[in-house]
Parts: C-alpha cells; sequence; structure tokens
C-alpha cells in the first residue's frame, strides 16, 4: 500500500511540472496570437511577419543563446516601433514559454 502511495506521488510530481509547461505554452501561443501576429508570424514554421520590421517569432526562438530572461526583457520594454501593449506577468511568461517552445522541433 506505502509502495503505490509513493508511486502515485512520483508520478504527480513528475508530469505535473510538464503539464504546467504544456498550460503555458498553449496559453502564450493564444495570446501571441490575439495580441502579437497582426505584426509578428508567431506560428511554428512562419518566417515572413505581416510587417516587415517585425521578426518572427520563430526567429526569435532560434537566436543564439536566447533565454527566458531576455525575452522577459524584451517584452517589458517598450520598443521604437512596437506598439505599447502590456502583459501581465503570468501573460508575459506564457508568451516566454510559448516563445521558447519554438526552439525544438514538433514530434
Amino acid at each position: 500500500m506505502m509502495r503505490a502511495i509513493g508511486l502515485a506521488a512520483l508520478l504527480v510530481l513528475t508530469t505535473a511540472p510538464g503539464a504546467a509547461q504544456d498550460r503555458a505554452v498553449r496559453l502564450g501561443e493564444a495570446a501571441a496570437q490575439r495580441l502579437c501576429a497582426d505584426c509578428h508570424a508567431v506560428r511554428r514554421g512562419e518566417l515572413r511577419s505581416p510587417f516587415s520590421g517585425a521578426p518572427a517569432f520563430p526567429v526569435i526562438a532560434m537566436v543564439p543563446g536566447m533565454t527566458a530572461a531576455a525575452l522577459r526583457v524584451a517584452l517589458h520594454t517598450s520598443h521604437r516601433i512596437m506598439p505599447d501593449i502590456m502583459l501581465g506577468p503570468d501573460e508575459r511568461d506564457d508568451v516566454v514559454a510559448y516563445i521558447l517552445s519554438l526552439q525544438t522541433p514538433r514530434e
């Protein structure tokens, strides 16, 4: 009985972070589509943005050394030609998770 409880606890601990990450990626993709897609190409495989001055999210994701911290700073800093879009901390983290998910090919 104790062994089954321990196994169940281990299963919850090892799957919960992945599920939370998957949820963040899904929410980030939806936020990016809603807030960013007028100017940026946001979907996997898209390399041409609707606005030529806006980098595609897959291109941003593949910048060597791109990190969550760098993306958070970029999303928190206003840009010369970017509209002033205010993201809450959770929404910003979700968009960051989505962009970073573009670094790896889908299976």
